[in-house]
């Protein structure tokens, strides 16, 4: 099933194609995840680290537990390896000019921690993982152990992953470089292009909403250092991958309509993000909604739209 544009999708879901082509995305999805876990097989004698990284929600955490789990059934066992559980305790936060904890920037990461953590693992020492408490904003050991055997792989996965300060932990010959993006190739009509950066927002807005406890007004306060920090942080290393994975799915607009639309009407008319969130509104006016019971259980997509216990 071909389909380019808004008005090509809206009139599959009319017409009750709708679950046909969340099928059909989701099953190229996963012909990427296995082309990439190709790659990694045919290396892995030669492997010890893979490096994930990508922009916020691009789909980092779930890549990488798919990406696991497709290496499981290939023999190949993995452990993953949260970036964002070395974080430092949040009154050591770098800080930005306005005063603000800088969350982005690289050194709100216990850098000395990781590495050594890292050369420990590589030389076949057991460490003891940190759980980072974002409520509380303070690290915590909770007693989980890890070691790697000499066919097992780490999985790394965080908005730093690319970034050689970190990767020049370990010797360059083991890794392998993954880079997660969100690039829908849906398009409005056959000019106008959706933009990648509105569709990482809009699923941003309702995972902070479901998990975090976030106000529609909190995301979009966040948003601008969060942009600052990918253009910092983030995109400059993209090219240092081996491989890309492109998490967007075309179904998601009409699956994220239906929770992203009452959240944006709860802006204040009076926030600086006004403006963005009448575009946003305007975007998903385009489409029409599908049920997000529509999305598989074990879709990407659920990383945004799944409403915790």
């Amino acid at each position: 099933m071909l389909i380019e544009t808004a008005k090509q999708l809206n009139q599959a879901i009319r017409l009750g194609r709708a679950a046909d082509y969340i099928a059909q995305e989701e099953e190229r999805l996963q012909r990427e995840i296995s082309t990439i876990a190709d790659r990694i097989e045919q290396k892995n004698h030669a492997l010890k680290w893979v490096w994930l990284a990508g922009p916020s929600s691009s789909g980092k955490t779930t890549f990488t537990r798919k990406l696991s789990e497709e290496l499981h059934r290939r023999g190949i066992k993995t452990h993953p390896i949260s970036l964002d559980n070395y974080f430092v305790n949040r009154a050591l936060t770098p800080k930005n000019p306005k005063g603000e904890y800088d969350y982005e920037h690289i050194e709100a990461l216990d850098l000395t921690l990781l590495e050594r953590h890292l050369e420990d693992l590589g030389g076949g020492k057991t460490i003891e993982l940190p759980h980072f408490k974002f409520l509380h904003g303070k690290r915590e050991f909770r007693g989980e152990l890890l070691s790697l055997k000499n066919d097992e792989l780490a999985l790394i996965e965080g908005i730093h992953g690319l970034n050689p300060r970190l990767t020049s932990f370990v010797d360059p010959m083991h890794s392998f470089k993954i880079y997660i993006c969100s690039r829908t190739s849906l398009k409005i009509d056959h000019q106008t292009r959706i933009s990648t950066t509105d569709h990482r927002l809009l699923r941003r807005m309702i995972r902070d909403y479901s998990y975090r406890g976030h106000t529609v007004s909190k995301t979009f306060n966040l948003w601008p250092a969060v942009r600052a920090g990918e253009d910092q942080w983030i995109f400059p290393f993209q090219p240092l991958a081996d491989m890309e994975f492109n998490s967007a799915m075309g179904y998601e607009l009409p699956a994220l309509k239906p929770m992203a639309e009452p959240l944006i009407r709860e802006l204040p008319q009076t926030h600086p993000g006004i403006q963005k969130a009448r575009e946003l509104l305007t975007l998903l006016g385009c489409f029409e909604g599908i049920e997000k019971s529509m999305v598989p259980e074990d879709s990407i997509l659920q990383e945004f739209i799944e409403t915790p216990d």
